[in-house]
């Protein structure tokens, strides 16, 4: 049996309340219960996800593990303040939030599920590993499908101090995503001590960025052999991206592009998809 921790980690906020909910839900039916499961929330909605808590969940406050320099202001939800750079977008904020999780939990290894994710399948993240070693997320023949890929490729380079890749081709951006708790403070000691400032500022004053990719940079790029991760092309979450929400028949068509591999399916909260039809279409009747 292998010795390495692993945790759920789950940033969320009061718009996707019934949605972590389901989630949370369906952790507890496929998720091995020592697994455990860390929900990220701001300060102002903590009230509104208390009573879902289980014993193998545990709430962190966002302001409590973020600079003081960033705060909210009463009735603003669309952005931070910041006393060192410009506002902060509340999408470039989650992601200073998930890099900072690290520092505030203790299992080895940590596992991003966003909240309108859920698993539809039994998930048991030893049966990944292979010799110590865990997945990254690794697509490749990405060059040029994804323009904010390439373009944060080279934000993350710069942050990093490493040389820009012009034949970049790996997409680290997905569902699920494993990080090694130690490499994801590595990361950001590194760009630290790079910038030659606190990592959370270099981080703020950008317009845009992705963490996955900063970490997936790192572990490839920084650490190579020494990583203790295997790269993992396969995307293991049936994901629904679109904008436009889907009804139970289209539930149910969208249902059935699942694959043996597929251990947990996204609808994208910005589709305005009905939770209730969600819950309808992926009920266990078994």
């Amino acid at each position: 049996m292998t010795s390495t921790t692993f945790a759920l980690v789950t940033p969320s906020y009061w718009m996707d309340v019934e949605r972590c909910r389901f989630l949370l839900e369906t952790a507890e039916r496929w998720v091995p219960e020592d697994v455990h499961h860390y929900l990220i929330i701001a300060n102002r909605d903590l009230h509104l996800f208390r009573p879902m808590l289980t014993r193998r969940t545990t709430l962190i406050v966002v302001e409590d593990i973020i600079p003081k320099w960033l705060f909210r202001l009463p009735g603003i939800r669309r952005f931070w303040v910041s006393l060192r750079t410009r506002p902060v977008k509340n999408w470039i904020l989650q992601q200073i939030v998930k890099l900072s999780v690290p520092a505030a939990v203790t299992e080895d290894v940590l596992l991003y599920a966003d909240s309108d994710m859920f698993f539809i399948a039994p998930f048991d993240p030893r049966t990944f590993e292979k010799d110590g070693e865990v997945p990254l997320f690794a697509e490749p023949g990405q060059r040029g499908l994804i323009p904010s890929n390439d373009a944060w490729q080279v934000v993350c380079a710069n942050l990093l101090g490493i040389p820009v890749q012009k034949d970049f081709d790996l997409n680290y951006v997905g569902q699920l995503i494993w990080w090694r708790r130690q490499h994801a403070m590595g990361a950001v000691q590194r760009v630290q001590e790079h910038c030659g400032r606190p990592w959370q500022q270099s981080i703020a004053s950008l317009s845009g960025f992705s963490e996955y990719i900063l970490y997936g940079l790192y572990v490839d790029q920084a650490l190579g052999a020494k990583s203790l991760h295997w790269h993992d092309p396969m995307v293991r979450t049936l994901c629904y991206w679109e904008n436009d929400p889907l009804d139970l028949p289209a539930l149910e068509a969208f249902k059935a592009k699942r694959q043996p591999y597929h251990h947990s399916a996204m609808i994208s909260a910005k589709s305005g998809t009905s939770i209730l039809d969600v819950r309808e279409a992926f009920a266990d009747r078994g």
